[in-house]
């Protein structure tokens, strides 16, 4: 049996990606393992049990306080992880063949173990981290994170697109598994009934991190005011205490905290419309595969995303959704409009179902992921 751990760094509580590719693994008979980050927490490591549709996987996590999107500030607590991943990946050498590195934060270390312990080592791109580097050491990082492109056994990046954004390097092995859900899911503890009574209201669904150039405090704002409007939101991160308080005020937002894959999957399933809106400016986020926008496919939902980020091209292409600039005004101006073409909502909806069984379904990237695995275990 190869057995195979998958580092990340955030707590995987929830992480659909990572989740989704070790149960994959996991039912392709690879033991696996997980790392991973708590930052909300301080210990050494803690060993819990990840119950996944295949069975049941061992994670580890690291606590080290810190908080997502603060920066400089993280720095402390950043190589404290990488120390720590480091210790843990040589003391436990014999428990592993190959490091599934998800990202630079941590295939740098996972490369020099790597190498140290000859062990194999796929390099799984959820954010290219140096995109359009403007100074000295942005441009290190590139160096570093292309090289560690290079040298590794398997790379793996969420679209097609995003081999123009890796452009320049020469990965010996590439795989690309798309974001797609894996499967409905059952009954949930969300409890999402209307709270405008004898009205006809609109359910805009975003769940995710909660941070900086999302448009979310935006979104927030011009929903507040809307009458036949609710903003079901989940998540954690930055703005956590603000849909807190916006819930309080405010009868039609609510804010459901940090949410399992399965209760993501069944809150999107009884929406009316989910955004997926990133910043364009973002370098990053042109080429971003957002889970929402792959859920919305599943589910047949009417997308709202930002013009030129990753597969908004796809949405205007096809007519299941609308675009807007990345502005307050923008996002009500055109979410009023999507709502006034709820008649055309059902056929966007057999459209998205369409677009997803043929090129994004989840058993197709369990195939091509499957397939790379046993290219890089030969």
């Amino acid at each position: 049996m190869k057995s195979v751990v998958i580092v990340r760094s955030n707590p995987v509580s929830p992480d659909p990606r990572v989740e989704k590719e070790a149960d994959c693994l996991n039912e392709a008979g690879y033991d696996v393992k997980i790392l991973a980050w708590d930052r909300a927490n301080s210990y050494k490591v803690k060993y819990d049990i990840c119950d996944l549709p295949s069975g049941k996987v061992k994670i580890f996590r690291f606590g080290i306080p810190a908080s997502y999107g603060a920066g400089m500030k993280n720095l402390f607590p950043f190589i404290m992880f990488q120390v720590r991943l480091f210790a843990w990946l040589c003391s436990n050498r014999k428990e592993y063949e190959i490091i599934h590195a998800c990202d630079f934060d941590t295939a740098f270390t996972s490369r020099i173990c790597a190498k140290l312990l000859s062990k194999k080592l796929v390099f799984d791109i959820f954010d290219y981290l140096s995109t359009n580097p403007t100074n000295i050491f942005e441009k290190l990082i590139r160096r570093l994170e292309n090289n560690i492109i290079n040298k590794a056994d398997g790379v793996i990046i969420c679209t097609e697109h995003r081999k123009e954004q890796i452009r320049g390097t020469n990965p010996k092995r590439l795989a690309i598994i798309h974001n797609s859900p894996e499967k409905l899911a059952g009954d949930s503890n969300i409890e999402n009934e209307k709270t405008l009574d004898e009205q006809n209201v609109y359910k805009v669904t975003y769940v995710g991190i909660l941070q900086d150039y999302r448009l979310l405090i935006e979104m927030g704002e011009v929903i507040a005011n809307m009458k036949n409007v609710e903003l079901h939101i989940g998540g954690f991160g930055k703005y956590e205490n603000h849909f807190e308080q916006l819930t309080k005020k405010h009868k039609n937002i609510k804010y459901y905290g940090k949410l399992s894959y399965e209760e993501t999957i069944e809150l999107a399933k009884n929406s009316d419309i989910i955004t997926a809106i990133y910043d364009p400016t973002i370098g990053n986020h042109y080429y971003a595969a957002p889970n929402k926008f792959y859920e919305a496919l599943m589910l047949g939902k009417p997308l709202i995303m930002a013009r030129n980020t990753g597969m908004s091209d796809l949405v205007e292409k096809n007519d299941i959704g609308v675009l807007i600039d990345y502005t307050k005004e923008s996002f009500e101006k055109s979410l009023k409009e999507l709502i006034n073409r709820e008649n055309e909502w059902m056929n966007m909806g057999v459209k998205m179902k369409e677009i997803y069984k043929e090129q994004f379904s989840w058993e197709e990237m369990k195939k091509r992921l499957r397939s790379f695995y046993e290219e890089i275990s030969i």
